[in-house]
């Protein structure tokens, strides 16, 4: 092996250290004490400049995951001083024993004795692990002990962990490095023999469930052994268990696959099992409920404490996996990391601790829509009860009393919705966590770079345990088994304050008012600005009293209002208890009576906000909460170097990066591939860094101005999460959020408030929560917004969330008009999309060929595209119509109308087949088949083949079809107006009569075939000339003369409206914008 630079002289500042093994390139990256090869592309092998290799390692080593990686030698290294601890007694038992052994069956025989000696001292140790180059021999803790000790590094990918565990952790004597790959078999060998350490990793091939289930079948083969062969006094055979003594899971995405296989890997006497999973977007999401609960065993809260939530469910999936083999865990560590969560539990064989399960085991009932309070229900009960001697106590385990929450909150009548079940003990072990931070100043800080940040959120989870209620009764060793989190989640002040519409108080304010009331308040480490507290949601602080520490409830005065009010009802109330007299206290009267006699008694406390009382300066200058560790920093994405696996209709960007000294002008180009499967479309995202860009592409120097938040511009993102198929969120985790994080546009916490949305490199994100949440999402920033400040949205929906917002913003008035009206950029995630494809129509009709998807032709105009004023129409109704839809309820699909005069849209409005077609397949049932559902629908409404009556102000008064359209697409391949041209702001109309169903069909398909129906003429039966009527309009009225309101109905861009017979429908353009959308360049 040889090291030397790539010019072949000594190394300096700016070159590249480079070592060759076997006639190849690597450069070195180093973690702690452990160094791996990273190995160069042929293409890469010259020419390298610093921060190009810092990229070409990035695909070996995460920078970013150093903090689990510090986290978990650390927590090892305490779990096995302690365990070792316990197990050298007990071997030094069996030492003596054997050597009492031996010198009675030697006795008389000096070669026995001499030979006993030899295996007694082989026993004592393993070979010494030979050091790193330039590293000092580390002790042999476990050899002097003779204590095995062995870790298993299932997913082991480049085998950092393994060759860390193994130079870092003094007591261990074996690690295995497993992984699926044969390529990173073969790195990790290489690693291994390149840090000294091929004497204790050991490298396997294979499915890592299989090499964990391996080693339950090999135990089961020794346990027969051992029953055949017994040793003369009777006593079985002790060989050394097989189990690992700690099993490391850290995939990337969910580690549930692999749960049963591990928890019968590891030893059951308290190996411990450590645990990451990235899918946040599963576990601490609404998005995926049911793969939650495919993977976890429960469902998510929608919720702020969401990741205290993800944290419960991927316990619950342990124990109830655990519980099935008669396992039970101990949770010593359990943290919610930047993207993912790590857990370290300890497993352990217990009939009798499994038992308590159930009882641990917790529902919630969560109001999403209102204040945010929850109520928990635990599936069974552990209740201690005094023995018959009365000495002692022992548990009872029963069912539960249920529900403990009503269908609305009991707080702000909202609905509430139910999560879990979940796990609901202890998340620490406190012991674990101060053992840790005992350990911690000893630890080198040129090893664990992490160490102020393992500190902070460590001593952040130490501070999170709230004094439990009083137990009266004795206690007994099973109280650890049936311990229980009295006041589990946490809450955020500003999404109260939200809730209420009211200024929130600073954070040491409302500690210490919280305190002043003598209940205790902590903080979560899984968010900043996060409260935890025994305090009951009910109590006046956490939904009231917060609201009179807003300035405009102290200038009117409604704090004291109010006080009188309530004063003269108490006084009432005393009245109306005296008159009653001792009836009071009979039946459930007695108890409406505690419960407001203990309502008076808060009510009568006063409320201080004490900041003083609530500032937190026992730990000051601790890093509690990490702030990105690096520009671009968040979810990584595949790199590559070779452009010639690029497809240029795959490229969705293309960032040039400036010149420098020694470095050429080069590229980063993003690429977005999209596969089918039978769970659904999926999408990866890559990256390739060249010094050429493909060619016909818009390459970006950086961030376009409209996608720069700061105090006049906000960016926002909104997910329609039923739009189309439902990909929108999908897509957003796995492409959209991924390509901002590199573009540094960070994700602000859905409690932000408008000074965090005014930074710059901030979005704000809105996921849909009901059918209206956009709509009254687009009215908050028409109340909230100013004249100085903009709004971009991305909006990752169908046509849907256009028309909400038309609908949700009146004329603005006042200069700068245009300027100031709502930029939305479209990503097409609905059905038919549109807006978009009309928008996207090439003027000469001929495509770019390989033609790219939608979605990258959205991500490139989302890019590089220019804002427009997006034209739009009225449609007025007369007394008595109604919106109608069809919604999901306890009692099955129901029809659900409000009254309505007018709607704006942008798309079409229409009558008679269209309008029937749109309505008839927007059922729950036909959505979920997109795009089909109205091929279906269609089929049977041509074999009714209904004439619809009617007026449209033609030389006819039956119709087959009447549409006036405002843009030429109604789906990417349907074109339904062929004049139209994008953004031109011209109704067309397009009509026919009353034909057969095969006619109607033939003019559809015509559609479909580039608009060619509009040409489209025939003779009917009586000799009469028809055809497809195609006209410019500027104002068009519908008049209905149906008798049965099923054919009454009338669609404006997908929202259907019921009028009264012979009720008027009147479309016209609107003159001036209403919105801005962004459009390719071409089109602008």
């Amino acid at each position: 092996m040889t090291s030397k630079t790539k010019n072949g002289n000594s190394a300096a500042p700016t070159e590249i250290p480079i070592i060759t093994r076997d006639g190849r390139d690597f450069t070195e990256a180093k973690e702690g004490l452990a160094r791996i090869l990273v190995p160069f592309t042929t293409k890469d092998a010259s020419d390298k400049t610093l921060k190009n290799v810092e990229e070409q390692q990035n695909v070996f080593y995460n920078p970013i995951q150093q903090f689990n990686r510090d986290l978990t030698v650390l927590a090892i290294k305490a779990y096995g001083q302690d365990i070792l601890a316990k197990r050298r007694p007990a071997n030094a038992d069996r030492v003596s024993k054997r050597k009492r052994d031996r010198s009675d069956v030697g006795r008389d025989n000096p070669k026995k004795q001499e030979k006993a000696k030899d295996a007694e001292e082989a026993a004592q140790g393993d070979t010494p692990i030979k050091p790193i180059e330039g590293e000092e021999e580390k002790p042999a803790e476990a050899k002097q002990s003779g204590l095995r000790f062995t870790i298993l590094d299932a997913l082991s990918a480049t085998g950092l962990r393994a060759l860390r565990y193994a130079q870092e952790l003094p007591f261990v004597t074996s690690v295995t490095a497993n992984d699926l790959s044969p390529t990173a078999v073969e790195a990790i060998k290489r690693n291994a023999e390149y840090n000294g350490v091929s004497s204790v990793v050991n490298a396997t091939v294979g499915d890592a469930r299989a090499h964990m289930y391996s080693l339950l079948t090999q135990e089961e083969a020794d346990d027969a052994a051992k029953d055949k062969h017994r040793n003369k006094k009777g006593g079985r055979n002790t060989n050394k268990p097989k189990k690992y003594d700690v099993i490391d899971l850290d995939p990337y995405g969910t580690a549930a696959p692999f749960f049963d296989a591990a928890l019968n890997a590891v030893r059951d006497d308290g190996g411990l099992l450590c645990v990451t999973c990235t899918d946040s977007g599963v576990f601490a999401s609404n998005g995926y409920p049911e793969k939650a609960f495919a993977l976890y065993g429960g469902v998510p809260v929608k919720g702020f404490h969401s990741h205290e939530v993800g944290l419960r469910l991927i316990l619950h999936g342990l124990t109830t996996t655990a519980a099935r083999y008669g396992l039970a865990i101990e949770p010593l560590l359990s943290l919610s990391i930047d993207y993912y969560v790590r857990i370290f539990v300890k497993v352990k064989k217990s009939p009798a601790q499994v038992k308590f399960l159930a009882g641990k085991a917790m529902v919630v009932y969560n109001c999403d829509q209102g204040c945010g309070a929850w109520e928990t229900q635990y599936l069974a009960r552990n209740r201690k009860a005094p023995n018959k001697s009365g000495v002692g106590v022992f548990y009872k385990h029963g069912f539960n009393l249920a529900p403990t929450a009503d269908q609305l909150c009991k707080e702000c009548n909202s609905k509430m919705h139910l999560a879990g079940p979940m796990y609901g003990g202890p998340l620490h072990s406190t012991d674990f966590i101060q053992k840790i931070l005992d350990e911690l100043p000893n630890a080198s800080d040129d090893v664990y770079g992490t160490k102020p940040r393992i500190k902070g959120m460590l001593q952040t989870a130490l501070e999170e345990f709230l004094p439990a209620p009083k137990d009266d009764l004795a206690s007994c060793k099973e109280d650890e088994y049936a311990a229980i989190e009295p006041y589990p989640f946490y809450f955020h002040p500003t999404s109260m304050a939200r809730t209420v519409h009211c200024i929130c108080p600073d954070e040491d304010s409302f500690r210490g008012a919280l305190r002043h009331l003598g209940y205790h308040v902590t903080r979560s480490h899984c968010k900043r600005g996060s409260l935890k507290t025994d305090a009951p949601w009910s109590h006046p602080i956490n939904v009231d009293k917060v609201k009179e520490h807003s300035p405009a409830c102290v200038l009117l005065r409604l704090g004291e209002k109010e006080k009188e009010k309530n004063e003269a009802a108490k006084d009432e109330a005393t009245e109306n208890e005296t008159s009653k007299g001792e009836t009071v206290m009979n039946g459930n009267t007695k108890d409406e009576t505690a419960k407001d006699s203990e309502q008076n008694k808060v009510d009568k406390l006063e409320i201080v906000f004490d900041r003083k009382l609530g500032r937190d300066t026992s730990k000051a200058g601790l890093v509690r909460y990490q702030p990105n560790p690096k520009e671009n920093w968040g979810p990584q994405i595949g790199s590559g170097s070779d452009l010639a696996s690029v497809k240029s209709e795959e490229v969705a960007l293309v960032l040039r990066r400036p010149q420098g000294i020694n470095r050429p002008e080069s590229y980063d180009i993003y690429s977005l591939k999209e596969e089918g499967g039978h769970l659904g479309p999926s999408f990866h995202l890559s990256r390739v860094h060249s010094t050429s860009a493909p060619q016909r592409l818009i390459i970006s120097d950086r961030v376009p101005k409209y996608l720069r938040s700061g105090p006049s511009r906000h960016l926002h993102v909104v997910v329609s999460i039923g739009s189309g198929t439902g990909l929108a969120l999908k897509f957003y985790n796995s492409v959209l959020r991924t390509l901002l994080y590199h573009l540094n546009i960070h994700v602000l916490e859905p409690s932000a408030d408008l000074a965090e949305r005014s930074k710059p490199g901030v979005c704000n994100l809105v996921i849909t929560q009901h059918a209206n949440t956009i709509r009254d999402f687009a009215s908050e920033l028409r109340g909230s917004s100013q004249a100085t400040v903009q709004h971009t949205v991305i909006l990752l929906s169908g046509d849907g969330g256009v028309v909400d917002f038309l609908n949700a913003r009146p004329p603005t008035e006042g200069p700068d008009t245009e300027a100031n009206l709502p930029l939305i950029a479209i990503l097409p995630l609905g059905t038919g999309n549109a807006h978009f494809h009309s928008q996207h129509r090439l003027s000469n009709g001929i495509p770019e060929f390989p033609e790219p998807s939608s979605l990258v032709r959205g991500l490139r105009t989302l890019f590089n595209g220019e804002a427009a004023p997006l034209p739009s129409f009225k449609a007025e109704f007369p007394l008595d119509s109604r919106i109608i839809t069809f919604e999901n309820s306890d009692t099955g699909v129901s029809r659900v109308s409000s009254d309505v005069s007018c709607i704006y849209g942008g798309i079409v409005a229409s009558y008679g087949f269209h309008s029937q077609l749109v309505w008839e397949s927007d059922t729950p049932e036909y959505r979920k088949y997109g795009a089909e559902r109205f091929k279906m629908v269609g089929q049977q409404l041509l074999q009714e083949n209904h004439a619809y009556h009617a007026i449209v102000e033609l030389d006819r008064d039956r119709h087959a079809y009447i549409l006036v359209a405002m843009v030429s697409n109604l789906e990417k391949t349907f074109t339904i107006s062929p004049s139209s041209k994008p953004l031109d702001g011209q109704l067309r109309l397009v009509h026919f009569g009353v034909v057969s169903g095969e006619k109607t069909m033939e003019i559809m398909m015509q559609a479909y075939n580039g608009g060619r129906h509009v040409d489209m003429k025939w003779t009917t039966d009586d000799g009469k000339e028809e055809g497809v009527g195609y006209d410019k309009a500027r104002v068009v009225k519908i008049t209905t003369l149906e008798e049965d309101d099923r054919w009454r109905n009338v669609c404006i861009d997908g929202t259907i409206v019921e009028l009264p017979q012979g009720g008027t429908m009147t479309v016209k353009t609107e003159d001036e914008p209403r919105l801005q959308v962004l459009v390719d360049r071409s089109v602008a």
